[in-house]
Parts: structure tokens; C-alpha cells; sequence
């Protein structure tokens, strides 16, 4: 009676354990993620400068030009 009692308080330490390090997993990621979402986002000004100015004109759609 008293091995039984003994291995099912082993089998509880096992799984409370196991949820802890789930748990402790899961905090990591969270503020890994925060920590990056905290900061700014940085300047951006797109230079296109690998394409070509259009030089065609407007047309409007339906007409017979």
C-alpha cells in the first residue's frame, strides 16, 4: 500500500514537472515575441530605381480613341 501510494505522488511530480517546462516553454516564446514587437519599425524610403518611369498616357476605359 505504501509503494502505491509512493509511485502515484512519482507519477504527480512527473506530470506537474512536465506542465511546468510546457508552461516555462510557452513564457519563452511569448516574451521573445513581445520583446520584438516592443521595439519601432525601423525607416523605410523605397528607392525604385530598377524601374522605368511610365511615359504612356491616361486612357479612360470605353472610349474610341
Amino acid at each position: 500500500m505504501e509503494n502505491d501510494t509512493t509511485e502515484q505522488i512519482k507519477q504527480e511530480l512527473h506530470r506537474t514537472i512536465d506542465r511546468m517546462r510546457h508552461d516555462l516553454d510557452r513564457v519563452e516564446i511569448l516574451t521573445a515575441a513581445l520583446s520584438v514587437f516592443a521595439r519601432p519599425i525601423p525607416e523605410y524610403e523605397p528607392t525604385f530605381l530598377h524601374i522605368r518611369h511610365a511615359t504612356r498616357g491616361v486612357h479612360k476605359l470605353g472610349t474610341s480613341d
